[in-house]
């Protein structure tokens, strides 16, 4: 069983307009709306690939009841912890030219008191389910900076020694879990700037990642750095591969990340190799680009895309 976790979930609106200007009226055309967040979109997209996961959130208020209708339609089971705070909300516009422009709302803070709730549901959950892999997605609204380092080590300590536990968050989380942690997560996917933030350095070129991972390599056993057009680097199990990605129409890339993270859970569930957990994770998060919805990997569309995964092994 799977287990995915989004702590701030998000009803999301998407439109496609041919132009967007700041400081005067927009008139666009009607949104499409999602239940969102990273996890409620990899859960989505996982379930696209034909295996389900339990996707556990935080929901509250009218958007959360709203949040709960949309999620009816949904292949993938949900669970629900109740919070007092409504919802959030995220808007997505593509504009002039395949223009990616977000506006975010914050969403709601999680209390200690809160924490403590949210890891023994957690625990109940693995312990009731058999829970083989954990996906933990997306940013925790917290003053607590340590929050997923608790979360991850108390999942290595409760959970069976095997489960896979994929972290897929970013900025201070993330760096902490890189450089001060004790208990590692198995897979990480940052991207060019993310991955530039976790070393300290400014980097834009994929041969800036190889060179840095060769005389450092991640503490992490899966490290899947997404460098954007020109494809990924992958580190796995202390072998780096160098990958580019299938040339598409791009469409919408919101959620291709999260689709990316559903391939990878795809290939570790199915147990392939680490060239094949490369190819199902990159050609999902492309099959989702050529979408207008969010978390969308069809499964036709990515065995289509596997072969044009190029991986090239570094020595």
């Amino acid at each position: 069983m799977v287990l995915i976790i989004t702590l701030n979930p998000s009803i999301d609106l998407l439109y496609f307009e041919p132009s967007f200007a700041l400081g005067t009226h927009n008139r666009f055309n009607n949104s499409t709306i999602m239940a969102a967040g990273k996890g409620i979109n990899c859960s989505r997209a996982l379930s696209y690939l034909g295996e389900n996961a339990s996707s556990l959130s935080l929901v509250g208020g009218l958007c959360g009841n709203f949040f709960k209708k949309l999620l009816e339609v949904e292949e993938f089971e949900s669970i629900y912890i109740p919070i007092e705070a409504e919802t959030r909300h995220a808007i997505t516009i593509m504009h002039d030219d395949n223009v990616h422009t977000e506006i975010v709302e914050t969403g709601p803070k999680v209390s200690s008191d809160m924490k403590e709730k949210i890891f023994s549901e957690i625990l109940k959950i693995i312990k009731e389910k058999k829970i083989e892999i954990i996906s933990i997605n997306g940013s925790v609204y917290s003053d607590d900076k340590y929050f997923y380092n608790d979360l991850i080590q108390l999942l290595r300590k409760e959970a069976n020694p095997n489960t896979k536990i994929l972290a897929d968050f970013s900025r201070a989380a993330l760096q902490n879990i890189f450089g001060q942690s004790t208990s590692f997560p198995d897979f990480i996917k940052p991207n060019m700037e993310e991955f530039g933030q976790l070393t300290g350095l400014k980097i834009s070129k994929k041969q800036e990642v190889i060179d840095y991972l060769k005389k450092n390599p991640s503490p992490i056993p899966y490290t899947l750095v997404s460098c954007g057009e020109q494809g990924a680097i992958a580190q796995f199990n202390g072998h780096l591969y160098d990958v580019t990605a299938p040339s598409i129409q791009l469409v919408n890339p919101t959620g291709s990340g999260d689709s990316t993270v559903a391939g990878a859970i795809y290939a570790f569930k199915n147990h392939l190799s680490d060239e094949n957990i490369i190819r199902y994770a990159i050609a999902s998060g492309t099959a989702n680009a050529m979408e207008t919805g969010v978390g969308i990997a069809r499964r036709e569309i990515v065995e289509q895309l596997l072969e044009q995964v190029n991986i090239k092994k570094i020595d």
